[in-house]
């Protein structure tokens, strides 16, 4: 595979540096990692070399962007040369889309014609919400990885201090301190705006994209599925709140069932440590299930 430095642009005028990796023979189809709550380029390692490798093998590119959710807290120089808040604790989780958007666009432009991406984590809200917004429009399929829902890990590390924050948060909104930190006490030493806080813990935000810690609720984003989507979880995912197949069975009772594909990585936690070869096998698998995730020779 041969690295090179991928750059583009957001309609906002946000730059999300990249890494590209190009198989030796010539791809027209690319797999793009989107990382999870606060991750980078220089997050989860042995993931991406566990990628670069299947996907070279398999004669596809491999790519992935910082987006503006990078870092605890970061700030990013728009065209206007003003900054926006960004990072973990202050980006605005809808703008997801405008990253998502400029990485099909980059990608479009350097000549790749089949594009799937893997979401982890938070990642994977973003897919989500982007289907949610925009469908399947530019993309060939999508792989959600450990799609965790943040909510019930939240109120079990806030306790009665978590009614407070959303209320403070809320309070902080309406008083336009929506980019203020939070009081560190109030949300267990977290780092987090108010109006972050306010996406992120608030059942039935935008964020919200995975409740199936409630029965009766529906997966919006499910209704705009027209390609493949796959659900990879680790057996032993330390941030899910009930058995991974309860949550794994949710998910395939809300995607259209033609689309649907699954897999849970046996002893594997959320980040897939150790278990990295198991969780880049079950997205090739997929790609090959699809149809589309090999080039022909």
């Amino acid at each position: 595979m041969r690295a090179t430095f991928l750059s583009t642009t957001t309609k906002d005028g946000i730059a999300l540096t990249g890494l590209l990796f190009v198989p030796r023979r010539k791809a027209d189809i690319a797999l793009v990692w989107v990382y999870g709550l606060g991750s980078r380029l220089s997050s989860g390692s042995a993931r991406h070399n566990a990628l670069m490798r299947v996907c070279g093998q398999a004669n596809v590119a491999y790519a992935a962007f910082e987006n503006r959710g990078a870092g605890a807290i970061s700030f990013f120089k728009n065209k206007k040369g003003k900054y926006v808040p960004g990072g973990k604790a202050m980006e605005l989780f809808e703008r997801c889309v405008l990253d998502i958007e400029a990485m099909i666009k980059g990608l479009r432009r350097e000549g790749f014609k089949k594009i799937y991406f893997a979401g982890h984590s938070t990642g994977a809200n973003k897919l989500a919400y982007f289907m949610e917004k925009r469908g399947c429009r530019g993309v060939q399929g999508f792989a959600l990885v450990s799609p965790m829902s943040d909510i019930p890990g939240i109120k079990e590390q806030l306790g009665k201090n978590y009614a407070k924050a959303l209320a403070f948060s809320r309070k902080m909104i309406v008083a336009g301190k929506g980019g203020s930190l939070l009081p560190l006490p109030l949300v267990g030493g977290q780092f987090w705006t108010a109006r972050r806080f306010w996406s992120i813990a608030r059942e039935g935000a935008n964020e919200d994209t995975f409740p199936f810690y409630q029965s009766k609720r529906k997966f919006l984003w499910t209704k705009r599925v027209k390609v493949p989507v796959c659900v990879i979880i680790g057996e032993k995912d330390e941030f899910a709140d009930r058995p991974t197949r309860e949550i794994l069975a949710r998910f395939k009772k809300e995607i259209p069932g033609r689309y649907f594909s699954g897999a849970i990585v046996k002893n594997a936690n959320h980040g897939f440590r150790g278990k990295e070869g198991e969780m880049t096998s079950a997205i090739m698998r997929w790609l090959d299930k699809a149809g589309r995730g090999r080039a022909k020779k």
